[in-house]
């Protein structure tokens, strides 16, 4: 029963992707366009037998119009038919008419068949069709990791950060990658764009987690460093918005000297949120840090830290601020209703510097 289930999602969840809408295709006859809406029910009922004897019909009567074949495509693919699957998507991911739908369905049937480097390939075929789409370049890294090749899988989802930064799934795969680095900072800047989209899930709350793991290996965690000599700063003008992230955080480490409760997160992020808007603001423009800003001008960046990490740090006392702060919370979630926060393009600071990335001592 469960596997059904998640079958029928799986098929509303790719049918809701990317295709023309019924009044955009050329049908034959209306007899024809009233078939392959009783065969593309069949198919969201999970009636997967009927459907693909209905449509084999379709392809002969209506072999002008892609999404029967995209349709039967998807559902060799559903019922492991996958060398099927991609003798019929071959011809209409190598068209014009190509959707989304097709190229992900024909890359993961062949991925399905090991066939990993023309999965790969026809990824990347819909990257060059589709270079804004950040589902590509997910479903390109996805097929990197599962092979254990992270340098390419996480260039792939920061090539999709890039390409479609509101596509918020790379952020999750960006961030986890980097706490398996030095480089945590981009953990924590990635998981939390990831999280002002996705919450109340169990990878928000693996999220969480990870964040409050980054605020301690960077504070608490011995890193090598070369300490200035004695007298001197050792400071220099950051050369790339990570570095400007890094001396903005660093130079807060009293803060949190104590401990990285969520009264101490609050505290070091709302002195990183004034520091940054006198120093590197203007250099670096950087949306999240402008909300940020927004929620501490609209008196609700406690609430916000709260939402964020309180469960996770302290469920109790989470609770407890809870019960005495009534309607912080509740007031937050309006306020981020009616002014969500959006990943604005232009913004890529991430140099990608990748080499070695995964060889280092974390």
């Amino acid at each position: 029963m469960i596997a059904r289930i998640a079958i029928i999602y799986m098929v509303c969840f790719l049918s809701a992707w990317g295709s023309r809408s019924y009044a955009q295709i050329h049908w034959p006859s209306p007899e024809v366009e009233q078939m392959y809406e009783q065969a593309r029910g069949l198919m969201m009922k999970g009636s997967f037998p009927q459907a693909i004897a209905a449509y084999q019909q379709l392809v002969l009567l209506a072999p002008e119009v892609m999404e029967v074949y995209r349709d039967l495509g998807r559902l060799y693919y559903l019922t492991g038919a996958y060398e099927d699957a991609n003798k019929t998507l071959t011809s209409v991911i190598n068209s014009p008419a190509a959707d989304r739908q097709s190229f992900q369905i024909a890359a993961a049937s062949l991925a399905a068949q090991q066939d990993y480097k023309k999965a790969r390939a026809v990824l990347q075929q819909g990257i060059d069709r589709f270079p804004n789409d950040g589902l590509f370049y997910h479903e390109l890294g996805k097929q990197h990791y599962d092979r254990n090749e992270r340098e390419p899988a996480l260039k792939a989802w920061l090539d999709g950060i890039a390409a479609d930064p509101v596509y918020h799934v790379n952020y999750y795969e960006a961030a986890r990658m980097y706490m398996g680095t030095k480089e945590v900072l981009w953990a924590i800047l990635y998981g939390e764009i990831f999280l002002t989209r996705e919450s109340q899930t169990p990878r928000a709350a693996e999220m969480c987690r990870l964040m409050l793991d980054a605020y301690k290996r960077f504070y608490y965690t011995p890193r090598d460093i070369k300490a200035p000599e004695y007298g001197k700063t050792g400071q220099t003008q950051p050369a790339s918005f990570y570095d400007a992230v890094h001396e903005t955080f660093r130079k807060l480490a009293p803060v949190v000297s104590d401990g990285l409760s969520v009264e101490d997160l609050v505290m070091l992020r709302t002195r990183f949120i004034i520091d940054w808007g006198r120093t590197y603001a203007d250099q670096y423009p950087f949306s999240l840090f402008n909300w940020h800003e927004r929620l501490l001008q609209n008196g609700h960046f406690d609430a916000y830290n709260q939402w964020l990490f309180g469960k996770t740090e302290h469920t109790q006392q989470y609770e407890a601020w809870v019960s005495f702060h009534k309607d912080a919370i509740p007031a937050f979630e309006a306020w981020m209703v009616q002014y969500p926060y959006r990943p604005a393009a232009g913004e890529f600071y991430n140099e990608g510097k990748l080499k070695g990335l995964f060889s280092g001592r974390r």
